[in-house]
């Protein structure tokens, strides 16, 4: 029985180990790419992700959801991309409602009328393929420094918690 808690103990190592190494690296990776690189919106593989900070897309997409995007090729009608607009130099994310050559025209769903500017394809970050509803409150916390501190905290206390519970079984079966 005692391999058993040693086997628990080092699952549980590894997974916080993992788990802790992947935040550090994802927070890394975002931190430098927005700083160094100016790129407000990193892509890994193609694949680039935000948290939702308006009501534009309301019922399909609401504030504090995460969405995932993918760069295309091409893009149609009714696909919702995300895109840089340079001039109020925030990322939108909005439904494209008529192609017309290399520019899109878009629209939130929830607005009662259409943006009242172009979208350029080369502003275009990806088509929205995936929703997490309510997800981006989580991920904006664990970004933030306290986030980091209460993972970083949590890692540690539950690290401290296997050692004494495997201590105790170890003890307890001398």
């Amino acid at each position: 029985m005692g391999k058993v808690y040693k086997v628990f103990k080092t699952v549980v190592r590894t997974l916080l180990i993992v788990i802790v190494g992947i935040l550090l690296v994802y927070n890394a990776y975002i931190l430098i790419a927005r700083t160094l690189f100016k790129n407000g919106m990193p892509e890994a593989f193609g694949f680039a992700c935000a948290t939702v900070v308006s009501g534009s897309m309301r019922d399909e997409i609401d504030v504090g959801d995460f969405i995932i995007t993918k760069s295309q090729k091409e893009y149609a009608v009714g696909d919702v991309i995300t895109f840089y607009d340079d001039e109020s130099g925030a990322y939108i994310t909005h439904r494209i409602i008529l192609v017309s050559g290399d520019t899109y025209a878009t629209k939130g769903d929830a607005n009662d009328s259409a943006d009242d500017f172009s979208v350029p394809k080369s502003a275009v970050v990806g088509k929205v393929v995936a929703v997490w509803k309510g997800f981006g409150k989580v991920v904006s916390f664990l970004q933030s420094p306290l986030g980091l501190v209460c993972v970083l905290g949590g890692g540690a206390v539950v690290w401290i918690l296997a050692d004494i519970g495997t201590e105790v079984f170890r003890k307890k079966n001398e």
